[in-house]
């Protein structure tokens, strides 16, 4: 290191002349100063021809970072900041969260990652990034990070294959025979214009790409999703119909494993779910009035009550998502758009290795819209990524029941540099906590007006739960409900109970809140609820370095060894702001006010 250089150049016993001297040295080494970014890395198939995208981790010490600067075998690219005006949708709407934020409340996110614009194909590239502080010096280069480019893949036009995309000609059947001849390493594409289709089912090794200007958009007809898509899980008693976008087996008996699948593009993914309402929000329905909102959420209801299902079950299970992918392993989905799903919006079932940057999923308030979910997966990299939902934002499930001990957990996802709006929480553990949720780094994000922030939500009769969550360095505007909440007290009226309750109590514990700015919660700021009998609780629950502004308080009911540090409440409050029941080797630390 250049400061044990110093030291052993010193003479002894020293004057203050080389004292000096090697303090204008180190003064001169920026290295010493800032600590350089480990671990860069190139996301699961987050490169293709043209372009490769990095991520790196924070490094400690990092209070003085203002940026990063991204070097190509030693030549400057550019920086983070800059970049992410270039490539992040989700960029735009933090610039103007931070631009309210007249009286500088608010934590200040890092923006920790580059896309690599404009390379050749089939050639090696060797990146380094560098840390940059508030005066402008750069930290010495991180580790470096060798990825090649693809070689220009094959080319597989849809409307070669008879797509008209016209937004009125069933497309289904010339997509899937693109998709059908695609080779290994290959490329479906979607020009511009309007694609109506029905179930699409993808294979490995291929990217589909949406371009810019062009939409696929779901078919209203039921009989184009077959039903016998998929199970949610093993035991399970409802065979779902397939999503817009599958990778699943064509014949759901059959076990079928996928890998290296890419969707990507600056075009549109349409489920044509419902009708729209004002200011192009989708209509807030329910399973009482989608014969009267829905387009094929009404079609694939009323298909399944005629066929003899009840109008609750029918609603809660028989409607399309946009994607669903089962059992693969290594994804990529990058710049698209995603609306108006009937159901869900991503699903991702027991895969491995998924990443989701750059992309918009504008989904308010389309009943059950969730941005995207990971269910028994490893491997998740949420980043730079627009959530606008009518559900959950980022999701993660893991199993209902006694029988989610068979299954693997929900396990391992990093979570960054996203930009929240509307949706019931931001990161979403629960409900399906069955065969544990544990793993999740959710930091560096902004939200403006979701109902929740962190939101952990099961039964006592689910089992499982969640654990090893982080959730730190983000800023929080306009929450709806809760800013956190941890709760076994969870009820959703479209559930169909078919799997055996759990004989051990679900739970959540070891979450760190840290470094967090909340602005005017109009519900709770935290809300803590075990279950109701006195087996059922929480624990490990840690909040460090929060501030709260606004009138919201706390409401702790079943939680043990667990600490709050430096938390601290602004704002006017007609109440007490800490309710606190059914606790056990709580601390309470430099709190404001305190319990």
């Amino acid at each position: 290191m250049p400061h044990e250089r110093v030291a052993r150049a010193m003479p002894r016993p020293f004057t203050v002349r080389p004292l000096l001297a090697a303090l204008a040295l180190a003064c001169s080494l920026p290295a010493w100063a800032l600590p350089a970014p480990p671990a860069p890395r190139v996301p699961t198939l987050a490169f293709d021809d043209h372009s490769v995208i990095l991520v790196w981790e924070k490094p400690a010490g990092h209070a003085d970072i203002k940026d990063y600067r991204v070097y190509a075998n030693g030549v400057l690219l550019g920086s983070s900041n800059a970049n992410n005006d270039q490539v992040s949708p989700a960029k735009p709407h933090i610039d103007r969260f931070y631009a309210r934020d007249a009286a500088h409340f608010h934590h200040r996110i890092a923006l920790h990652s580059y896309t690599a614009l404009g390379l050749k194909a089939d050639t090696e590239y060797r990146f380094t990034v560098r840390a940059v502080g508030s005066d402008g010096q750069e930290s010495a280069d991180s580790p470096a990070v060798v990825q090649r480019t693809t070689r220009v893949p094959a080319l597989f036009d849809v409307t070669r294959y008879g797509a008209k995309g016209d937004g009125t000609h069933l497309d289904t059947l010339a997509i899937q025979q693109a998709i059908d001849a695609c080779t290994p390493g290959c490329k479906v594409l979607l020009p511009k214009g309007v694609y109506k289709s029905g179930a699409l089912y993808l294979k490995s090794n291929m990217t589909l790409e949406i371009a810019e200007g062009a939409t696929l958009r779901g078919s209203e007809r039921a009989e184009d999703y077959p039903v016998a898509g998929y199970r949610q899980y093993p035991y399970s008693s409802t065979l779902r119909p397939a999503s817009l976008i599958n990778a699943l087996p064509r014949d759901p008996g059959r076990h079928q494993a996928f890998e290296n699948i890419r969707i990507v593009g600056k075009g549109t993914l349409d489920g044509n779910g419902w009708k729209q309402g004002k200011e192009g929000a989708y209509v807030a329905s329910d399973n009482a009035h989608y014969a009267r909102d829905g387009i094929l959420a009404k079609a694939q209801v009323e298909q399944a009550v005629a066929g003899g299902m009840n109008v609750k079950d029918a609603y809660g299970q028989m409607r399309s998502s946009l994607i669903t992918l089962r059992n693969v392993k290594n994804v990529f989905y990058g710049g698209f758009t995603a609306v108006n799903p009937a159901y869900h919006g991503i699903m991702n079932l027991e895969t491995e290795n998924v990443v989701l940057a750059n992309t918009t999923q504008r989904t308010y308030d389309a009943n059950n819209g969730d941005g995207i979910e990971f269910a028994n997966s490893t491997g998740a990299m949420v980043f730079n990524n627009v959530f606008d939902t009518g559900d959950d934002c980022v999701n993660f499930a893991a199993g209902t029941g006694a029988d989610a001990v068979h299954q693997p957990p929900q396990q391992g996802a990093w979570i960054f540099n996203n930009y929240f709006a509307n949706g019931h929480g931001m990161v979403v553990v629960g409900s399906h906590t069955g065969a544990w949720i544990e793993g999740i780094l959710a930091e560096d994000n902004v939200a403006d007006g979701t109902d929740a922030g962190l939101r952990m939500k099961s039964t006592t009769f689910m089992g499982g739960g969640g654990r090893d969550v982080t959730f730190r360095d983000s800023a929080l505007r306009d929450i709806g409900r809760q800013a956190f909440i941890l709760t076994l007290d969870y009820n959703d009226p479209n559930a169909k109970i078919d799997y055996r309750p759990s004989a051990v109590p679900g739970q959540f514990r070891d979450v760190r809140v840290s470094d967090v700015s909340v602005e005017n919660t109009r519900g709770m700021a935290i809300e803590v609820k075990g279950g109701s009998d006195s087996k059922s609780y929480h624990q490990g629950l840690s909040f460090e370095r929060v501030q709260f502004s606004g009138p919201a308080g706390v409401h702790i009911d079943g939680l043990k060894d667990s600490r709050f540090e430096d938390v601290v409440f602004t704002g006017p409050r007609s109440a007490n702001r800490w309710q606190i029941t059914r606790t056990d080797g709580v601390s309470y630390k430099n709190i404001q006010p305190s319990p």
